[in-house]
């Protein structure tokens, strides 16, 4: 039997969709998960991409702690920023999402 080599996934693109699948999974099993939902999450090259808004840095840190240790993750990258009512808490140059 000959395989496609091509409808076979690389390990970098099953690596990312188990990363990907995992976070989706640690954010849905969470008791602030729906905090979360404008939260998007990227995986490149070992480093975990947040990126989106949360109401408090109390929820962006346990965002971050939440998501520690998965597999392949070897970093961490918190973008998200924290908008609350008074406005923008956390300032970045670029544009937020949000």
């Amino acid at each position: 039997m000959v395989t496609n080599p091509k409808l076979i996934p690389s390990p970098k693109r099953v690596h990312k969709e188990n990363v990907l699948r995992a976070v989706r999974r640690r954010i849905d099993d969470c008791r602030y998960g729906f905090m979360f939902r404008k939260v998007s999450a990227e995986f490149e090259q070992g480093n975990l991409i947040l990126r989106g808004c949360v109401p408090s840095f109390y929820l962006k840190q346990n965002l971050q702690e939440l998501l520690r240790e998965i597999p392949y993750v070897e970093q961490v990258v918190n973008d998200v920023d924290v908008i609350n009512s008074c406005g923008l808490s956390s300032v970045r140059t670029r544009k937020s999402c949000c």
